[in-house]
C-alpha cells in the first residue's frame, strides 16, 4: 500500500473486505482472520486481485481501529517485530485446527 494512505477505512461483507485509502482508491481483499493481541484487533487480509500495491498470495495484517466519530479504520502493520509476533500468532491458531 502507498506510504502515503497507510489509514484506510472498510466495509466488510461476509469473509471480505473493500478497503478505501484515503484517496478513494477501492481495494478487495479476502479476510483470513481477525485476531487479538494485546487487546488490539487484527486482520489478516489476502488480496482477491492482481494489484501493482501488493504481492499475489501474501497475507497484510491491519489493525482495526475506530476514530474519534466511530468509524471503522484500519492501519497497516509496518513493524517487523510485531508483524513477527502476529504472524507466530496466525500460525498457532490455524496449528490448533
Amino acid at each position: 500500500m502507498n506510504k502515503d494512505n497507510q489509514m484506510t477505512i472498510f466495509d466488510e461483507n461476509e469473509e471480505f473486505m473493500t478497503l478505501t485509502t484515503e484517496d478513494g482508491e477501492e481495494k478487495d481483499f479476502e479476510l483470513l482472520a481477525e485476531l487479538d493481541y494485546e487487546g488490539k484487533m487484527y486482520a489478516y487480509l489476502q488480496p482477491t486481485e492482481d494489484d501493482p500495491d501488493y504481492v499475489e498470495d501474501e497475507v497484510y495484517v491491519f489493525e482495526l481501529m475506530q476514530d474519534e466519530d466511530g468509524s471503522e479504520l484500519v492501519l497497516e502493520v509496518e513493524d517487523e517485530e510485531l508483524m513477527e509476533k502476529l504472524v507466530n500468532m496466525l500460525n498457532d491458531e490455524l496449528a490448533k485446527l
